[in-house]
């Protein structure tokens, strides 16, 4: 008679939980691999230095769109949602020539994690959807 051991489904277990975290991180960077190659259409930096860049889910507030380009606004804990390297909130100007459309249909922020002072307000690229 055969015992069954319940340690013999353990290797099986952790191969697939391996292989289940490589296709998860493999398609996030699938994801977001189309503006990783994207640079800013003004200042032609590149957009993605790996984690810089997240889909950015709005809240009432946090965009509003001006004469000369869209007003971000970031709490600290939203711009570290998108980088977590993140000092700061934000508050940046992202004059329309730098709106990107996004190819997924999402808002996109690729945020640095801190020279808010300067022209760029902290923001590498920002990504619209086509129809904003």
């Amino acid at each position: 008679m055969r015992r069954h051991d319940a340690y013999g489904c353990l290797p099986m277990i952790v191969l697939a939980l391996a292989l289940g975290l490589l296709l998860l991180t493999a398609a996030q960077a699938f994801a977001h691999s189309w503006y990783s190659e994207k640079n800013d259409p003004v200042y032609r930096w590149g957009c993605c230095g790996g984690s810089d860049c997240a889909t950015w889910k709005l809240r009432p507030g946090s965009i509003s769109a001006e004469p000369t380009g869209y007003r971000i606004r970031l709490t600290l804990a939203e711009a570290r949602a998108i980088n977590p390297a993140s000092v700061s909130g934000i508050d940046a100007l992202v004059v329309w020539p730098r709106v990107q459309v996004s190819e997924d249909g999402n808002w996109h922020l690729c945020l640095m994690p801190y020279s808010r002072t300067l022209e760029a307000g902290g923001v590498f690229c920002l990504f619209a959807p086509p129809s904003t």
